[in-house]
């Protein structure tokens, strides 16, 4: 199976790491985490990305990229922040083509919890986000990239993407080549959904899928093995090609993820 990793750094040389611990693992793909402090389109200067391209290389590593999720939503009911939204998006698949990424990850937005009563407004929420991923299918089309919907962790505003029903009917109704899903199975668990139905439904959308742990209430990015779900367990019985990326916490938890791939594929 094809394994990846991204782990939470918080500035560029911490990303060096990468070319020292993974060219001997069997870590195929390196997602790199879009925020602040580590990784945004207005702090990262042309010396970092020739750091990140070299770590990349150097490692022999494919791509992945995830897009911020801080204070953006793509279903955003509000068309001067609309706008804003989808330039930061297309700021992000730039940066995405300069190192040579695969995939760009979004999440599917929300719709502010004092507004869900009214329908209109939860209407124009769902139909800005269909126009976002076509536009944003669009524009990744032409650089050979794919946009990945990730299913998102619980939330007091009322998510668009919380599991595979809804992930479904949006993925149908955007209709776009270039947009599939990304299936994040510690989120699927907070929200206490099974996981196996969960792949099952969304296998043939699916583009990439998400790995780290919990305690079934908190998003805590774990390592593998340290919470609640069973990944052997579900990797045994459900294999796919797509890239598998643990997204860890930590570099400690991160090499104890990597100790259990090897024994996984042993």
């Amino acid at each position: 199976m094809n394994w990846g990793l991204t782990c939470f750094f918080e500035n560029i040389r911490d990303f060096g790491q990468v070319a020292d611990i993974l060219p001997d693992s069997p870590i195929r793909y390196v997602e790199i985490r879009g925020e602040r402090p580590f990784f945004s389109p207005v702090d990262i200067s042309e010396e970092d990305l020739r750091f990140i391209k070299e770590v990349i290389k150097k490692a022999g590593l494919k791509v992945t990229l995830h897009a911020t999720f801080y204070d953006i939503n793509l279903a955003s009911m509000n068309p001067f922040l609309q706008d804003a939204n989808l330039k930061c998006y297309l700021e992000y698949l730039r940066l995405a083509e300069a190192i040579g990424a695969e995939i760009v990850v979004v999440h599917g937005g929300l719709i502010h919890k004092d507004a869900v009563g009214i329908q209109k407004l939860s209407q124009i929420g769902r139909e800005n986000l269909v126009q976002n991923l076509r536009k944003l299918g669009d524009a990744a089309s032409q650089k050979g990239i794919r946009i990945g919907l990730e299913n998102s962790p619980p939330n007091k505003n009322v998510l668009l993407i919380p599991g595979w029903n809804e992930q479904i009917s949006i993925l149908k109704e955007v209709d776009h080549p270039a947009v599939g899903a990304v299936f994040d199975m510690a989120h699927a668990h907070l929200h206490d959904l099974n996981l196996a139905e969960y792949f099952e439904q969304i296998e043939k959308y699916l583009i990439e899928i998400h790995i780290h742990n919990n305690n079934g209430r908190e998003d805590l990015h774990l390592g593998i093995n340290r919470g609640e779900i069973d990944y052997g367990l579900f990797f045994r019985e459900y294999a796919t090609d797509v890239p598998i990326i643990m997204e860890i916490r930590n570099i400690s938890e991160a090499m104890e993820s990597i100790e259990w791939v090897r024994n996984f594929e042993r």
